[in-house]
């Protein structure tokens, strides 16, 4: 989590923002610079994936701001609520029950649930504390409490 002048700014670690495109460079010169008979349409495909995910990567954020809107940006949508939609905050399954890992989910109240992309680890347990603060400072934001800095 990172901190802005805005009450409540999650956004991906640092290491997270440097490392993705180092992967992705990696992954393009093992398909470009190899020499091979064809154009290698496979490996270009999935390095425009890859550019796409950690493009949008770089974009994945949950802002809260002061006069009441919550922006969600994740990797393929983004979505401004109004602080009075979100009935509570918690910590769940971020791919159902087909098990993708963890995240914070948004219980909004029209009874629908939103996941909150930036916040999402393969692991519970390792990465429980983290989503646990990660919950609490948009539950901070949702009751108007300034934002707790480590």
């Amino acid at each position: 989590m990172t901190t802005t002048d805005v009450p409540l700014a999650i956004r991906p670690p640092g290491w997270v923002r440097v490392l993705g495109p180092v992967l992705l460079a990696v992954w393009l010169s093992v398909f470009l610079l190899q020499d091979r008979d064809g154009f290698p349409v496979l490996g270009v495909a999935v390095a425009l994936l890859a550019a796409a995910v950690v493009g949008r990567l770089f974009f994945t954020s949950v802002i809260g701001t002061a006069d009441g809107l919550l922006t969600v940006r994740n990797l393929w949508s983004t979505r401004t609520l109004p602080r009075g939609d979100i009935r509570s905050v918690g910590v769940d399954r971020a791919g159902g029950r087909a098990g993708r890992g963890w995240a914070v989910w948004l219980l909004l109240d029209d009874g629908t649930r939103h996941r909150l992309d930036v916040t999402e680890a393969p692991f519970l347990g390792p990465s429980s504390v983290t989503l646990e603060q990660q919950a609490a400072a948009v539950r901070g934001w949702l009751d108007g409490r300034p934002p707790a800095h480590p």
